[in-house]
């Protein structure tokens, strides 16, 4: 064999062991892209406090969808942009002396929306680490307009939102080879700006409604997901659980029309929320 035709064969060998070491290399470690889709389902449980005291309860199930979208750009960098929204009924309950004010069957919706860039950080044996920050916002929306209790107590519709800046990590780990891993993720969620919304002109025409400024506070999420390949998508499922803690808001004075003399101090009082059920998501 001539040395032109042993430098071709070699190139054409070359080429093909390149091409089979590439196709049976693993994907990108860390955080995957593209898109992901999914639906959740959770318990729902709302705490106001005042004076040392809970004097409101919110207990339901909610449930809705989640899309997620992962840009890799290179290096381990990645952007990701999450939206979700969920809703159902909860019944509330404020404990009284001659006995408790109850609303059932309220209907109420939460959204959040979170704009995230992370950086993924290999451990070893395929396992990465992945910090991230962003900007972020939540609203609530309790339609309790319409209800009213036995002791003829009417209900208004309130409307929260606030803007967070979450700052988390997710820890992601390989389980075999063909793709299948685990993802143990935190984050702290620090609010920076809000209102709440009392429409109370739902109750009487003559009644203004009400926005009040919230005064900061932080929210607390983790979740495990078990990941696994499904052809070329792949398949997650595992639990979450969200927790929020809302500082009292700040104050607006109401005065009674007919006697100006007469005001009444209304504020949001400090609450925490917890949400904790199960996600299940199709990436692809």
């Amino acid at each position: 064999m001539s040395k032109t035709w042993t430098r071709i064969a070699a190139l054409v060998a070359g080429a093909a062991t390149a091409g089979a070491a590439q196709a049976q290399a693993p994907s990108r470690a860390g955080t995957p892209g593209g898109f992901e889709v999914g639906a959740e389902v959770f318990d729902y449980s709302y705490r106001e406090r005042f004076e040392g005291e809970t004097v409101a309860f919110d207990d339901g199930a909610l449930g809705g969808l989640r899309l997620d979208y992962v840009e890799t750009i290179g290096s381990g960098l990645f952007l990701r942009a999450r939206l979700s929204g969920a809703t159902g009924s909860i019944d509330y309950r404020s404990p009284d002396p001659a006995g408790d004010v109850r609303l059932e069957n309220v209907s109420q919706s939460v959204g959040q929306l979170e704009l995230q860039i992370g950086l993924d950080f290999p451990l070893g044996g395929g396992a990465t680490i992945s910090p991230f920050t962003g900007i972020a916002s939540r609203a609530l929306v309790d339609e309790s307009g319409g209800k009213v209790s036995k002791q003829g107590l009417a209900g208004y519709d309130r409307d929260i939102r606030y803007g967070y800046i979450p700052f988390g990590a997710a820890l992601r780990v390989p389980l075999g080879g063909r793709g299948s891993a685990v993802t143990f993720s935190a984050q702290y969620d620090l609010v920076v700006h809000g209102t709440a919304e009392s429409k109370f002109s739902g109750i009487d025409p003559a009644l203004p409604d009400v926005k009040l400024d919230l005064d900061g506070g932080h929210g607390l999420e983790a979740s495990i997901a078990y990941r696994m390949p499904l052809g070329r998508h792949a398949v997650s499922f595992g639990p979450f659980v969200r927790h929020w803690r809302l500082d009292r808001s700040k104050s607006f004075t109401l005065a009674n029309p007919d006697d100006p003399t007469e005001t009444l101090e209304l504020f949001e009082p400090r609450n925490r929320t917890t949400e904790a059920g199960l996600r299940l998501t199709f990436a692809f």
